[in-house]
């Protein structure tokens, strides 16, 4: 009846009039993209059966902050610096994160959280609830902007947010960073029944949560679309690679059985070309200090052999002289034009310290990529050349005027930015 009526308006309307079409009952609303998963294909990433690039920065600091002190009142853990970031910073810097042209976000505090009492598990058998909040923010926040999320579940070193050190003392091990990172003994977090066990109660509480924010567990929700065994993994040598197979069978077989739509990344400090066979692993990665693009290029070719997917998590944003063989702008051509390179993470983004608009967020390792900032934009505006390319094949000139991004961001502008 519908058909015959719209008919018979059409044959009767003036033929400079609009005429309203049909409506098909029959055809379904298309998927909104932030609930389908991230999936591989070989040495592809694929959402709705398209190729997705992850591209984007690395923003350590959502879940668990070590760089602003907070008024008076709110929590803070002194001896570790440790803070919840505002509710406006993390909105500000997803809207950055966008603007940029970047897919994604790389956070290890969405994660670690261990080991101080502003931490999800500051002590074994203990919960503290209030340190969801942060993390249910920023993952609501980023689904909000349209943006993905790859989190580390430990970390290599004993930081202010947590890692293995925490798993090894609580079994009984007496180890530090600084005292024991070349101790033997640090291999017991991968190979002691005990710790392993503990590790996996922790990622059960992590990826089982259920964020208020979207009613959608973690594990569930597409929004985070990797986990990562953790930062910079190693033995007990710097930089050995010496990450047990068989840990990493495990842990990743746990998670993809908490989460089976999640991809999973060996958080390995670097390609282990003897990694490169475990099936559950989907992503392998290194971080470069300095750039380097033949060793880029020689990572890339392992990856690529196996059929796997490689993803560049960390990498400085400044030329130094100490890169013999690369400036930014070589480093970014590589990463957006070799087979099997999926994406990729600049170290690392920070906004303002919001609510005060007029003053940048610091981090005391020199790299703190601060958009907005007049002393980076040459940086900043190239890093969005880079991003605009890699996510959607859009060429912009490097020297582009910057989008602005309102200090607070709003939440609710969000769905402009899609």
């Amino acid at each position: 009846m519908k058909s015959i009526l719209f008919l018979l308006l059409s044959l009767v309307a003036p033929s400079n009039a609009i005429v309203a079409t049909a409506p098909n009952d029959d055809v379904p609303e298309p998927p909104d993209v932030r609930d389908l998963h991230v999936s591989r294909e070989g040495s592809s990433l694929l959402v709705d059966g398209k190729p997705w690039k992850a591209v984007g920065a690395n923003v350590y600091w959502l879940g668990l902050d070590e760089n602003v002190t907070p008024p008076a009142g709110e929590p803070y853990y002194a001896p570790l610096k440790a803070s919840y970031p505002t509710k406006g910073r993390t909105t500000e810097i997803m809207a950055v994160v966008k603007a940029m042209g970047g897919t994604m976000i790389r956070s290890h505090t969405l994660g670690v959280s261990t080991g101080n009492p502003l931490s999800l598990v500051p002590a074994p058998g203990q919960v503290n609830k209030q340190a969801f909040d942060a993390i249910d923010w920023a993952v609501w926040q980023a689904r909000q902007y349209g943006l993905r999320l790859m989190v580390p579940l430990t970390d290599n070193f004993d930081y202010y947010h947590g890692g293995k050190y925490n798993f090894l003392r609580w079994a009984g091990f007496d180890l530090t960073q600084a005292r024991d990172s070349n101790n033997p003994e640090v291999m017991q977090f991968y190979n002691n029944a005990t710790i392993v066990d503990s590790f996996k109660d922790y990622i059960r509480i992590l990826v089982t949560h259920v964020n208020p924010y979207t009613n959608i567990s973690y594990a569930d929700d597409p929004t985070i679309f990797a986990y990562e065994t953790g930062n910079e993994l190693t033995g007990a040598i710097w930089k050995d690679m010496n990450v047990p197979i068989p840990w990493i069978r495990d842990i990743s077989t746990f998670v993809k059985t908490l989460a089976p739509k999640k991809l999973f990344v060996d958080g390995t400090y670097g390609v282990n070309k003897t990694h490169l066979s475990i099936e559950e692993v989907d992503i392998y990665s290194n971080h470069y200090y300095p750039i380097s693009i033949s060793k880029l290029k020689e990572d890339i070719d392992l990856v690529r052999s196996a059929n796997k997917t490689y993803f560049a998590g960390e990498y400085t944003w400044l030329n130094t002289a100490s890169q013999s063989d690369a400036d930014l702008a070589s480093w970014f051509r590589v990463l957006e034009q070799s087979p099997a390179v999926v994406g990729d993470a600049l170290w690392s983004l920070f906004g303002h310290n919001v609510p005060d608009c007029n003053t940048f967020v610091e981090h005391n390792d020199g790299l703190a990529m601060q958009y907005g900032n007049p002393a980076q934009a040459a940086q900043v505006k190239l890093a969005r050349q880079h991003l605009m390319s890699a996510s959607q094949g859009v060429f912009i000139s490097a020297d582009a005027t910057l989008p602005l991004v309102a200090c607070p961001a709003s939440a609710s502008g969000a769905a402009g930015l899609m």
